[in-house]
């Protein structure tokens, strides 16, 4: 309750505060005083198509005019060097500190939007299954991998026996 009292305090305030200055300097013509502290104003007119980034898990919606990304299952929008993340593409939208942002998404290319544009476009009732289908393809990726550094390392194991029996001599 403390907490809801001091904003409403601190936003009477300013109230006042911004009250005062107007009407003590009337001769100063043209000051915008705009405060706006909240989440962005992400309108979609209907469930957004979506591109994937290659390489990457991040998805986004080409034909929104604000970058509209979506990520592990949430939704992300950047607006005026703060990040915002929502359940749903409409929202609701709350603050996210700038190191909790995926780095996939922090890493996208600058002009992904204009190079990507072109790309299949994944309709919004696929996307969650199109994701998923990629999350899979990918695990099964990295197991390989896994699978060949395990081959390599008893590969150079059985290097290193082979050099010891032969007192050291051999290919490295």
């Amino acid at each position: 309750m403390d907490g809801i009292r001091k904003e409403m305090h601190a936003a009477v305030g300013l109230s006042v505060l911004l009250t005062v200055l107007c009407c003590a300097a009337p001769a100063v013509a043209g000051v915008n005083v705009n405060i706006h502290i909240g989440p962005p104003a992400v309108v979609v007119a209907g469930p957004p198509e979506m591109v994937v980034v290659p390489r990457t898990m991040v998805y986004f919606a080409p034909d929104v005019e604000v970058d509209l990304l979506f990520h592990a299952g949430f939704w992300w929008t950047p607006k005026e060097g703060r990040w915002f993340r929502a359940k749903g593409y409409e929202g609701p939208w709350v603050i996210v500190e700038q190191r909790y942002v995926p780095v996939e998404i922090v890493r996208l290319p600058r002009d992904y939007r204009r190079v990507y544009v072109s790309h299949k476009r994944i309709p919004y009732g696929q996307l969650k299954k199109h994701r998923e289908m990629r999350v899979l393809e990918r695990r099964e990726r990295r197991g390989e991998w896994k699978e060949g550094k395990e081959e390599k390392r008893e590969r150079k194991e059985e290097r290193r026996e082979h050099r010891k029996e032969n007192g050291g001599k051999g290919h490295k």
